[in-house]
């Protein structure tokens, strides 16, 4: 499960926020996902914008284990609109240390498992 927080999310004016997931079963078939508690059946590659954070949270979560995954997220702003964008993901019942990212202009990582 991938749980990613953005404090304040940008309004539509003061810059952006988006990004992708996609993992694969052990099987190589892709995995399903549920986003913030509603299953996304039929999308191999979810992909999502500021505006699906609930509350500043978006929870990204495989309906079974994944053999491998990646996430991809990018922002944008200007130093009068900074925020920030906390990345933390639960693998087999292990919570790994949250990555927090300043986004005070544009900013493009990439997680993988």
């Amino acid at each position: 499960m991938y749980k990613l927080t953005l404090s304040p999310v940008p309004a539509s004016n003061q810059g952006s926020f988006g990004g992708s997931i996609n993992a694969l079963l052990p099987n190589l078939k892709f995995a399903t996902w549920k986003v913030n508690g509603v299953l996304r059946s039929g999308e191999n590659t979810i992909s999502f914008s500021a505006s699906d954070f609930q509350n500043g949270v978006l929870t990204l979560e495989a309906t079974e284990g994944i053999s491998s995954g990646n996430l991809a997220i990018v922002g944008t702003t200007t130093s009068a609109y900074p925020y920030t964008v906390v990345v933390q993901w639960t693998v087999n019942g292990k919570a790994n240390d949250p990555v927090t990212i300043p986004v005070t202009s544009f900013v493009q990582r990439s997680f993988s498992l």
